[in-house]
């Protein structure tokens, strides 16, 4: 599987919303053009006023992947071997964790 030779595709998810916005989030996982199974994905993460989360594990994919500073990374191919993992879920300190779902922009 390969991302088209001349397009930047995203995919964006974002947190099923709790009462409070700081409890928010919003992930983009960023396809450069030409991505195969070789290629680090990069993902960036932000809360519901906009900031950068500072820390949060990312249970996506089938993975636990670590957020510092907005950003984690997931290779293609264990994008592509977890793509049918239903778990979407941001665990960050002192908040509960929070489910999230793919939305269209």
């Amino acid at each position: 599987m390969k991302s088209p030779l001349d397009k930047h595709i995203a995919i964006v998810f974002h947190s099923l919303q709790p009462k409070r916005k700081e409890m928010w989030w919003r992930a983009v996982l960023n396809f450069p053009p030409g991505s195969d199974e070789n290629t680090i994905l990069e993902i960036t993460m932000e809360d519901g006023n906009g900031k950068s989360v500072d820390y949060a594990i990312f249970a996506f994919a089938g993975k636990r992947l670590v957020v510092k500073n907005g950003k984690t990374s997931i290779s293609y191919a264990d994008f592509i071997r977890g793509k049918h993992e239903k778990a979407l879920w941001v665990y960050r300190r002192a908040m509960p964790p929070i489910p999230g779902a793919l939305t269209f922009t």
